[in-house]
C-alpha cells in the first residue's frame, strides 16, 4: 500500500496518521503529504502498522514519537514526564514577565486553568529560577534559552523524569546553566542563599477526577493528581515559598477554582 492509502486506512485522524507515518520514516509532515504515492519498505510498513495500533489503543501520539513541541520547540517525552500543553506556555510568558516586572497577578491560560503569580519580596531582584516539579525540563530549559542571562534549577521527585530532563538540557544545549535535583517540593533548594522566583506546574487533578483514557491510562499519576482537592502540592509550595528568605515571587499554574489557595 502506498503512504496515503495506509493513512486512509488508518483509522485515525488525518493529523494524527501523518505525524506518526513522518515519525515511522523520518521524515516531516510535509514530505508525506507531497509523497502520498510512494510505498513504503516491508520494514517501515511494519513500524507505521505498529505505530498506528499503539495509537489505536489510545497511547498517546507525542509518547509513541518520543516527542513533543513547547514554545517553538521539539523535547523528548516518555511515559516517564507528563506530556508539555499549550496551557503551560502561558506559565513560561508569566514567569518571564515577572522576572522583568515582579507582581501579583492571575492569568487566564485556557478553559479552567490559570496562572497565578504572587509577588512576595520585589525588593529582590532574582537571578536564578526554580522550576519545582520539571518534568521533561520544558519550563526550565525554556526558560533558560529565553534568558541566557539567569541560572535554572530544576527539582523533581522523578529520577526518571529527571532522566529524560537531563537529555532534554543537552539537546538544546543549556545543560551548563540548567542543574537538575532530586527531592520534593522547595527540600533540594532549601539552603539556596540568592534570590529566586520558584515556578512550578505542579500536580493540581484531584484525586477523584476522571480524565480521558489517554490521560488516565498513559501519563504519570503522580504528575497529575494533587489530593483530595487536587491542591496538596500547590499548597505546600506556597507555604515553603513564604517561608524562604531569598524567594522573591512564585508563579504556578493551577485550576481556576483553586487560585485563591496561592492569594
Amino acid at each position: 500500500m502506498t503512504i496515503g492509502a495506509l493513512i486512509r486506512a488508518s483509522g485515525l485522524p488525518g493529523l494524527e496518521a501523518e505525524v506518526l507515518m513522518a515519525s515511522a520514516l523520518q521524515k516531516d509532515r510535509t514530505w508525506i503529504v507531497a509523497h502520498g504515492g510512494e510505498q513504503p519498505t516491508q520494514a517501515e510498513h511494519a513500524l507505521i502498522a505498529h505505530y498506528f495500533d499503539r495509537r489505536r489503543a489510545g497511547e498517546p501520539v507525542a509518547y509513541i514519537t518520543g516527542s513533543r513541541e513547547f514554545f517553538g520547540r521539539d523535547f523528548r517525552v516518555t511515559p516517564s514526564v507528563l506530556i508539555p500543553r499549550p496551557a503551560t506556555e502561558e506559565l513560561v510568558r508569566g514567569a518571564l514577565s515577572f522576572l522583568d516586572h515582579p507582581r501579583t497577578e492571575t492569568i487566564d491560560a485556557d478553559s479552567g486553568i490559570s496562572i497565578v503569580a504572587r509577588a512576595l519580596r520585589p525588593e529582590l531582584s532574582p537571578q536564578t529560577v526554580v522550576d519545582i516539579g520539571t518534568g521533561s525540563g520544558c519550563i526550565a530549559i525554556t526558560l533558560a534559552l529565553e534568558r541566557p542571562e539567569i541560572q535554572v534549577m530544576a527539582t523533581d521527585v522523578s529520577g526518571a523524569a529527571l532522566a529524560v530532563a537531563r537529555e532534554n538540557a543537552v539537546l538544546h544545549s543549556v545543560a551548563d546553566r540548567v542543574s537538575f535535583l532530586q527531592g520534593k517540593d522547595l527540600d533540594p533548594v532549601r539552603d539556596l542563599a540568592e534570590p529566586f522566583l520558584l515556578v512550578s506546574n505542579p500536580p493540581y487533578v484531584p484525586d477523584d477526577r476522571v480524565l480521558q483514557r489517554e490521560v488516565a491510562e498513559f501519563e504519570p499519576a503522580q504528575a497529575l493528581f494533587g489530593g483530595e482537592d487536587g491542591a496538596d502540592v500547590m499548597r505546600c509550595l506556597s507555604v515553603q515559598a513564604r517561608e524562604h528568605p531569598f524567594c522573591t515571587g512564585m508563579i504556578m499554574e493551577c485550576q481556576t477554582d483553586q487560585r485563591e489557595i496561592l492569594e
